[in-house]
């Protein structure tokens, strides 16, 4: 159209309007209002078609974005009549899953759904099933038209709502892949959720992968990985054979793989006595546990390294209503970039016996943390010279009669016998590295990459002058010992630990120390003067006082008595202490069971572990 004749109409408008009546004028502006209504009206709905009710909320991120949604049931997130909700990801919802996985090595869609009640209030049944799209599904012409989907070419959670709780979360992890560039290009496009249940998807969050049940919170959850898996809101059995799709399959300086944290229900009624120990039996991968339900944690961790098959399925065949949670989840624990491994694997002290080795993160050692007690290391070392290159020289510094307080050259130590198992407080250590620094002392290999792993883990700081200690210490045993001995050790450093920890188990100790008959203390001092190898510092009561505990605690209270008349007729300590160890034996050792008596009440009430036991699960 001519420019002129535009400006020739529009300037003869305001004539054309005066020479109207006024109904005329009411009427036209009544009616290009309307218009004008109903035009805002079409842009809005041609603006927010596409747009979802339910919004996409980022564990790395703040507020949240609404959802694209393709049909009309994505728009409100209502799913009625059998029917599904599609719903796609934008292009900075997409970002936000790759900034998950950036950081946490996984991602997870996390939906929580909303079951509607019925108005007949029948029973509910049927499934729910949830799957992610891909750019497949949808058409060239359009990214927001799908081509014809089929559920049954989708991975799927299908969710048997028998029994559902009304609402609930649901979490389908993405694939990993071997870099982020690859897992940007094949991240999931989107994903649809059917019902044959009118339900609400209240929200979704990308958040790291889980996969297992967590019923400890008001809304439960049931995580799965990228093939999806069945749900049985029973909590009986968790499908854990997908995990190889999401998380790391060994452990490499770049990886580690996850761990199982198993929480115990915190029912009174549920859990052990002293008199009465309650147990969960479970099977994982295979291999058969026994978990002690205690009250005095609520934890506990199982590396998946630990398993001969720990991806596959778990079936909880005792008491599986002891158990709140059953989650298998990403752990960050591998070794520095010089291959030296610094972080602990977190486990139970009954895992580590038998810990696969293949799966150890270095040839020479592994660590391990309590997971009910934070910094509590174990070490466990290929060998014993392995073991010496660590804690020789220390063992001298700390406790040995006439060297305390010295480092020993190599020179020096070379000869000498250390212990085939160690115990250090965080204290000890630190006065051992501020004495090094003190003497500009030249430490091995080894003991260098011990003051990093303290360091790492706070059992020490250092202030720029000095290393100062935090509450904690360490174990070790060596592969070296038989496995009978190993048993005996892990538990008798393990008690060391926590008197290194707990102030009050340290005054109970002293406690029972001081009120026990002497002669049978005098016995035992005696004994550690008859052994050579041990050559504890007898005027250091802290250390007195800790190995009579430990010494007492390492066996099962059954059998203390017997292991000191043992003792005492040892050719070794008759010789050295005839009269004391005839003592002993007449005696039949019960005043060392009865320390042993008042030491397991104590350590069960505080820890809900006994002498001879300081583990809380169990292979059968």
């Amino acid at each position: 159209m001519d420019l002129a004749i535009v400006k020739k109409f529009v300037k003869k408008i305001p004539s054309f309007f005066h020479r109207l009546t006024d109904f005329q004028k009411k009427t036209i502006i009544l009616c290009s209002s309307l218009l004008v209504v109903f035009l805002l009206i079409i842009i809005f709905f041609t603006v927010n078609r596409h747009k979802s009710a339910v919004h996409l909320e980022c564990i790395e991120t703040q507020g949240s974005s609404s959802l694209i949604a393709i049909n009309k049931y994505a728009q409100k997130g209502i799913i009625k009549d059998g029917q599904t909700a599609f719903f796609k990801f934008s292009p900075h919802q997409l970002q936000l899953l790759s900034s998950v996985y950036e950081k946490y090595s996984t991602t997870s869609i996390t939906v929580r759904i909303n079951l509607l009640p019925k108005k007949n209030k029948e029973h509910q049944n049927g499934f729910l099933k949830f799957g992610f799209l891909t750019e497949k599904d949808f058409t060239k012409s359009s990214k927001k038209k799908l081509v014809n989907i089929s559920e049954s070419s989708h991975p799927l959670i299908q969710a048997n709502l028998d029994n559902a709780p009304q609402i609930f979360d649901i979490s389908l992890a993405a694939q990993k892949q071997q870099d982020i560039k690859d897992y940007q290009k094949n991240l999931p496009k989107g994903f649809f959720i059917s019902s044959d249940y009118d339900c609400k998807i209240m929200a979704a969050c990308a958040v790291p992968s889980e996969m297992g049940f967590d019923i400890n919170y008001e809304v439960p959850f049931y995580g799965f990985a990228g093939n999806g898996g069945y749900l049985d809101f029973s909590n009986n059995t968790i499908d854990f054979s997908g995990a190889s799709l999401v998380f790391p399959v060994e452990n490499t300086s770049v990886s580690s793989m996850p761990e199982f944290a198993i929480t115990l229900d915190q029912t009174k009624e549920n859990k052990s006595t002293l008199e009465n120990k309650v147990l969960i039996n479970f099977t994982l991968g295979g291999e058969k546990f026994s978990l002690k339900n205690v009250k005095t944690d609520s934890q506990i961790i199982i590396p998946s390294s630990a398993l001969k098959s720990p991806f596959s399925r778990a079936e909880i065949t005792q008491n599986s209503d002891h158990i709140s949670s059953f989650i298998l989840r990403a752990t960050y624990n591998q070794p520095n970039s010089e291959g030296q491994v610094l972080i602990p694997v977190r486990t139970d002290p009954g895992l580590i016996l038998n810990y696969n080795k293949s799966a150890w993160r270095t040839l020479d050692y592994e660590i391990f943390e309590w997971d009910r007690f934070e910094r509590i290391l174990f070490f466990d070392t290929r060998n014993y010279n392995i073991q010496d290159n660590f804690f020789k020289r220390m063992a001298y510094f700390v406790e040995k009669e006439g060297y305390k307080g010295t480092l020993l050259t190599n020179e020096q130590l070379q000869g000498k016998h250390g212990y085939n198992a160690h115990d250090y407080s965080a204290a000890s250590m630190a006065n051992f590295f501020n004495k090094a620094l003190q003497e500009n002392f030249t430490l091995n290999k080894e003991e260098e990459i011990l003051k990093k792993i303290l360091l790492e883990n706070d059992l020490i700081e250092f202030d720029g002058t000095v290393f100062i200690p935090n509450e904690g210490g360490i174990v070790s045993i060596s592969q070296e010992s038989a496995p009978y001995l190993r048993s005996t050790f892990l538990a008798h450093e393990g008690w060391h630990t926590l008197f290194f920890k707990d102030e009050e188990f340290r005054n109970f100790t002293s406690a029972v120390y001081y009120t026990m008959d002497q002669t049978s203390i005098q016995f035992l001092k005696d004994y550690f003067k008859s052994q050579p190898g041990l050559g504890y510092d007898q005027n250091d009561d802290y250390l007195m006082h800790n190995e009579f505990m430990a010494y007492i605690m390492q066996q099962n209270i059954k059998e203390v008595s017997k292991y000191f008349v043992h003792l005492a007729n040892r050719g070794s300590v008759i010789k050295y202490t005839p009269k004391l160890a005839a003592y002993v034996r007449k005696t039949e050792g019960k005043t060392f069971e009865d320390a042993a008596l008042a030491l397991n009440d104590f350590v069960f009430d505080k820890y809900q572990i006994i002498g001879g036991n300081i583990t809380l699960i169990s292979k059968n």
